[in-house]
C-alpha cells in the first residue's frame, strides 16, 4: 500500500517542525549545523548524525517523536504490511 498523501504532510511537517526547532534555537553550533544538514538533504546519514548529537539533549524526544510519525507513515511500504 502507498503512504497516504495526508499522512506523507503530517509526517514531514512533523518533521520539518521538530529539526527546525533545532536548527533555530540550538546553542551547539555542531548540532545547528546538523539539523539544518537533516533538514536540506534529510537521509539516513544526517538524520542519523542529528540524533547521536542529541544525546541528553532537550530536544532530542521532540525530534524522535517526529521521526517515529515518518516511521509509522511508512510503515506498510517499508514493512510489507497490508490494510
Amino acid at each position: 500500500m502507498v503512504i497516504h498523501d495526508a499522512d506523507r504532510v503530517i509526517a514531514r511537517r512533523m518533521f520539518q517542525i521538530a529539526v527546525g526547532m533545532v536548527a533555530a534555537r540550538e546553542e551547539d553550533p555542531t548540532a545547528q549545523g546538523l539539523a539544518k544538514s537533516a533538514l536540506d538533504a534529510p537521509s539516513a546519514m544526517t538524520i542519523r548524525a542529528l540524533v547521536a548529537a542529541g544525546r541528553d539533549k532537550p530536544w532530542l524526544p521532540s525530534v524522535i517523536d517526529a521521526l517515529a510519525q515518518v516511521g509509522i507513515a511508512a510503515a506498510e511500504d517499508v514493512l510489507g504490511g497490508h490494510s
